[in-house]
């Protein structure tokens, strides 16, 4: 007996399988976690340090929101 992972067409050029959908699951958790902890750096800053580097803390927090 043999094993074989699926694969499903959706569409004409579109195949999903297991394999590729738990690589999705990690790089979107791997990215929130990313983010999160960003996030945190930023708040951890007080305003002098943010303004040294000419950015408020809600553009820094907008920046982390937007690139990642």
């Amino acid at each position: 007996m043999s094993l074989s992972i699926q694969t499903i067409r959706l569409g004409r050029h579109i195949e999903v399988s297991p394999v590729s959908i738990w690589h999705a699951t990690a790089s979107y958790i791997n990215r929130i976690r990313r983010q999160a902890s960003l996030r945190r750096e930023v708040e951890r800053m007080d305003d002098h340090m943010l303004a040294d580097i000419g950015l408020s803390r809600a553009q820094a927090l907008f920046e982390v929101d937007e690139r990642l």
